[in-house]
């Protein structure tokens, strides 16, 4: 077929061959040459256009090499692009402009944090330092996780946690998922999971991966039933041991106690999602189920997520005594999952004291700002039920009449303002990122959008 073409203008300030490899790019994308259609030979070319061999041979091999054109031998070079490559060439060169993400001014949303905080000069100290040692960020790092934040965190989860281990039980990984993983992929296959009903996408979403039936357990007044643990032959719990039953409180010594006699007698594991654990400043701290274990049924899983920045990805896996071997013995075909420069950096924040301290801070700051959601909740929204997560720092909370909830988060964003839904489909609302004097006119508008679509 006879190559249809545009015109062609020499432009000032631009080497010829870039320009001829930019007209015949642009002749593909509108249209003007189809995949198949045949294009001159390079001596046509020059004649055509009026350059040089060179340019002509550098702007072909250009377009070869991202794949507009191919080469067939003895016959030339022929479009080898079709109409859905092109399509999706045009949305990646013409730069589409999307629709402007709307501004948040209310951000009630749990997966934010309070920028104010959190003592960003200290932290970057602490990275420069390490930054500066040039021979130990030149390599890989410890696929376990850095020894000296393993044997920081050991400390730290005993004085804060009641966590007993040895150092070499400790992993190291980016989050909580990506050690879900590793850990599905430490325990014997085809294990019943356990889990309430409320659920964690994340969790769910490892265990589904790995194939592990998961059994969905009642919501109790006060939490795990053991007699559907029973019934369901469950043989990995997970649990989330700061919001547990339809009241979403923290778990109770009682129900600990019977959690542990079950698993020594069903021969099953516990997953102990701690996150933030230490953030209490509602109720009493107290210590967390594994330390009663002694390394035996219970995996403890800690994240930093609320107590320093959501973007500082490092979490840590406690694992049982028969689980560590098994992961030492496998441990050269793994690779790190967290940064080695945050690691040795929080190491050294931890064994400075500077986390303890910084979590007292949180404790007065948030427990303020908690007492202060809930008094404007009240006022606002007085036929709410508000119950408190802790250590997510949010509310959860029920109303007595239904809600169109996909409708009120597009209709909140409209008007500024954020929100979650979770998977009981209740709405939750945190404190944790919004500042304390916007809280007001925060809760007052989201009370106005609420009303207007209720249903």
């Amino acid at each position: 077929m006879e190559m249809q073409t545009s015109t062609f203008e020499r432009q000032k300030g631009m080497a010829l061959y870039k320009q001829i490899y930019l007209k015949l790019r642009k002749d593909i994308m509108q249209g003007y040459l189809k995949k198949g259609d045949r294009l001159p030979s390079i001596r046509s070319c020059e004649q055509l256009f009026k350059v040089s061999k060179t340019s002509v041979e550098r702007a072909y091999q250009l377009l070869l090499d991202e794949g507009y054109i191919s080469s067939r031998p003895q016959a030339g070079y022929y479009v080898d692009v079709d109409e859905e490559h092109v399509r999706m060439r045009l949305s990646l060169l013409q730069n589409v402009q999307r629709n402007p993400a709307y501004r948040i001014r209310y951000d009630f949303r749990s997966q934010s944090m309070d920028h104010d905080a959190f003592d960003m000069t200290l932290w970057k100290k602490y990275l420069k330092e390490v930054l500066e040692l040039h021979q130990v960020i030149t390599t890989y790092g410890d696929a376990q996780g850095e020894v000296s934040l393993r044997e920081a965190l050991q400390k730290y989860a005993y004085s804060m946690r009641g966590v007993l281990c040895d150092v070499d039980a400790i992993l190291i990984g980016a989050s909580f998922q990506s050690l879900l993983f590793l850990l599905c992929g430490l325990l014997d296959k085809q294990m019943i999971v356990g889990m309430e009903m409320s659920g964690f996408s994340q969790a769910e979403e490892v265990f589904k991966s790995y194939g592990f039936p998961i059994v969905y357990l009642s919501l109790e007044e006060d939490g795990i039933s053991i007699a559907e643990l029973r019934k369901h032959h469950v043989q990995v719990l997970y649990i989330n041991a700061g919001s547990l039953g339809k009241n979403h409180q923290p778990l109770s010594k009682k129900n600990k106690e019977e959690l542990l006699r079950w698993a020594k007698q069903a021969n099953a594991f516990i997953i102990e999602d701690d996150h933030n654990g230490e953030l209490r400043y509602a109720t009493k701290v107290t210590s967390a189920m594994q330390g009663f274990d002694m390394g035996e049924r219970i995996f403890y899983i800690g994240s930093f997520s609320r107590l320093l920045l959501p973007s500082l990805r490092i979490s840590y896996l406690v694992m049982t005594q028969d689980i560590k071997q098994r992961y030492i013995s496998r441990k050269d075909n793994y690779a790190p999952t967290s940064s080695k420069i945050e690691q040795l950096a929080l190491a050294r924040y931890i064994t400075d004291g500077h986390l303890e301290r910084h979590i007292r801070r949180l404790k007065k700051r948030y427990e303020k700002k908690s007492q202060h959601m809930f008094d404007l909740l009240h006022t606002y929204l007085p036929e709410a039920s508000c119950i408190l997560e802790e250590a997510s720092l949010q509310y959860v909370l029920r109303f007595p009449y239904e809600l169109n909830y996909a409708e009120i988060l597009v209709e909140g964003e409209k008007k500024g303002i954020a929100f979650n839904i979770n998977s009981c489909q209740e709405l939750v609302i945190s404190f944790a990122a919004i500042a304390e004097k916007d809280m007001d006119e925060g809760i007052y508008r989201l009370r106005q959008l609420l009303h207007e679509n209720a249903i």
